[in-house]
């Protein structure tokens, strides 16, 4: 009878290990990452490759801090997640739906660094504490989870690195984490190369010209406006929704130019003043509906027209 619960104990621990293992990401495969129970976050698979990052000097709405253009080699795929995060999503998380969120924001103490300056957050971005409705869009769980700052983006994915750590799905020598600017325009782009990765605008994105028409709810500015649930445009070519548009998305870089040539993985300066963030916002005019277009803020700055998605990559 022991050698039999031995043999058991043994064929379950085997088991385990061969579950544990099959549930992790595949390369090559999008992956349902899961948050709880009942909700899950889906990323695509975004194959290594080299693609020229930044503007020509051609383009229609080119800054200047999109050149020199600079050839990118990516070594390594990684996973990108379908959409922004959502307010669902985030809960699931964090416990916290965005009014929850804003409430921590406005009545937060803690004086935090804006560009050398130490400030309150609802100082720096002029916010009335006794008033949430003021500073609040709509509030549905399929929309992208906004105020949000780049350290608490990346505590986010921290979080899941541990909790997928714990559960033996990481696959080894990745993590959740932001996107470098390198592979969010990569797989922004998704193999395209003009200003946009499709025909027109309007039919990818979110933004100035069309995120006011027949928008219903609290929202912001006259006509009323405010994001929209995630994947209501066409995804790229990759699959991936609301890249451009929508809100804008927090990188892992700190913000600085191009170096130009040739260059392999690169993630951003060692330090800096402001973090990048990419793709336009529903407030954004078209020249920021663009792969190539960029963007900058204090890394502690929340805001109604900034979220973040996040990434599987290669540990940097």
């Amino acid at each position: 009878m022991k050698n039999l619960l031995i043999h058991i104990t043994f064929l379950l621990f085997i088991c385990g290990s061969f579950a544990a293992h099959a549930q992790q990401p595949v390369k090559d495969k999008a992956w349902q990452l899961p948050l709880n129970a009942n909700t899950y976050l889906k990323l695509n698979w975004i194959p290594a490759g080299t693609f020229t990052m930044g503007s020509p000097e051609t383009e229609p709405g080119r800054k200047a801090d999109e050149g020199p253009q600079t050839v990118v080699t990516l070594s390594k795929g990684y996973w990108m997640a379908v959409t922004e995060v959502t307010i669902g999503q985030w809960k699931a998380v964090t416990g916290m739906n965005v009014r929850d969120k804003v409430n921590k924001l406005l009545s937060d103490t803690t004086h935090y660094d804006f560009m050398g300056k130490k400030m309150l957050i609802r100082d720096f971005m002029s916010f009335d504490k006794n008033n949430p409705d003021k500073v609040l869009a709509n509030e549905n769980e399929e929309l992208p989870m906004y105020f949000v700052n780049w350290y608490e983006a990346m505590a986010f994915c921290k979080k899941l690195t541990e909790q997928e750590h714990t559960a033996h799905r990481l696959p080894k020598g990745y993590e959740y984490t932001l996107p470098t600017e390198a592979q969010w325009e990569y797989a922004c782009r998704a193999g395209t190369q003009g200003g946009i990765y499709t025909a027109t605008t309007d039919s990818i994105a979110w933004y100035g010209d069309n995120s006011g028409k027949n928008y219903t709810g609290k929202g912001f500015g006259n006509p009323v406006t405010g994001s929209r649930n995630v994947a209501g445009k066409l995804p790229n070519q990759w699959g991936l929704y609301d890249m451009l548009g929508n809100l804008w998305e927090w990188c892992y870089d700190w913000y600085g130019p191009y170096p130009g040539g040739h260059i392999t993985d690169p993630k951003g300066p060692a330090t800096g003043i402001y973090k990048v963030n990419r793709g336009g916002s529903f407030g954004s005019g078209v020249n920021d509906e663009r792969s190539a277009d960029r963007a900058t803020n204090p890394p502690n700055e929340d805001s109604a027209w900034r979220g973040f998605r996040i990434a599987l990559c290669p540990v940097k």
